[in-house]
């Protein structure tokens, strides 16, 4: 008769895999170190990152919209916000952030000829700064230690890129390199399937959908939109098709309307009138 049992090893197969979290555990008498300390802290952390990147994916919570004026340069405006990057970690923009370009960037039309730099890329990165330094105590006969950083503070720092970064997490990429002709003809096309639905849009989260680590590879950073010089209208903005909202946004159309020219947008197969009873028509029947 077998003397197995549910309890036993002769019957199975196995292996065992070492995870990556580690969380300390404490006992009664036990003399703490700041690493058991710190491994409170970064066990959380490491969870949080975790769940967020693999239920969530990268990309824009909300706001983070942009909007340019041609005012003394091209000022570039993007809104307060939230987004999650590629590591899962947060990054809040508290308050609306303004860059203006000017002539030496190439940015600026003048005798009505197009500006040398027609394409520029906004995208939102987190980053860290220690501060609240505070002096280590050393024994009565010594001196204080050099004094060390008692806090993280979190940092959200606005980017204009003139060449489309290739290491953000975004919706979708050119497959190579575009020239201003195919650059403008993909905006356009853009334009054409901003009517309110995902139909036609690229999928943002293909990836994601086949990555078994559940994280973008090196999504630190994240892409908030694309502004492009329309010959016939000047400059534009296209959110749509260009940046990644993270999954639960997913279930509605992106709430930012794309701020085309009017002549570029009447230039597209649908023009402006055409799309805005589209996205009317698309709210009611959500509504309904």
């Amino acid at each position: 008769m077998s003397q197995c049992c549910n309890h036993c090893d002769c019957d199975r197969h196995s292996k065992t895999v070492t995870g990556l979290l580690e969380r300390p555990r404490y006992s009664p008498g036990l003399i703490l170190q700041d690493s058991d300390l710190t491994a409170a802290v970064d066990y959380t952390r490491e969870l949080n990152r975790l769940l967020f990147r693999s239920l969530f994916g990268c990309g824009v919570i909300c706001g983070l919209d942009i909007s340019v004026e041609e005012k003394c340069g091209l000022q570039v405006t993007v809104r307060p916000g939230l987004a999650l990057d590629g590591c899962g970690d947060p990054v809040q923009l508290p308050s609306a952030v303004t860059i203006t370009l000017d002539e030496k960037d190439g940015v600026i039309a003048d005798d009505g000829n197009a500006p040398r730099v027609r394409d520029f890329w906004v995208t939102l990165c987190g980053k860290e700064k220690l501060c609240a330094p505070r002096a280590i105590l050393c024994d009565a006969d010594e001196e204080d230690g050099a004094p060390q950083a008692t806090r993280i503070r979190s940092l959200a720092e606005v980017s204009i890129d003139f060449e489309r970064p290739h290491c953000v997490c975004e919706c979708s990429a050119p497959g190579e390199r575009l020239n201003d002709q195919e650059l403008d003809a993909l905006a356009r096309q853009l334009l054409r399937q901003n009517d309110g639905a995902y139909d036609g849009l690229p999928d943002c989260h293909e990836d994601h959908n086949h990555k078994l680590d559940c994280r973008c590879d090196c999504g630190e950073c994240v892409l908030l939109g694309w502004v492009h010089w329309f010959a016939d209208g000047g400059w534009g903005v296209l959110h749509r098709g260009v940046r990644r909202f993270i999954r639960p946004m997913l279930i509605a159309p992106d709430p930012i309307e794309d701020r085309a020219p009017v002549g570029a947008a009447a230039a597209a197969e649908e023009g402006p009138v055409a799309l805005a009873a589209a996205r009317r028509k698309t709210r009611q029947q959500a509504r309904a």
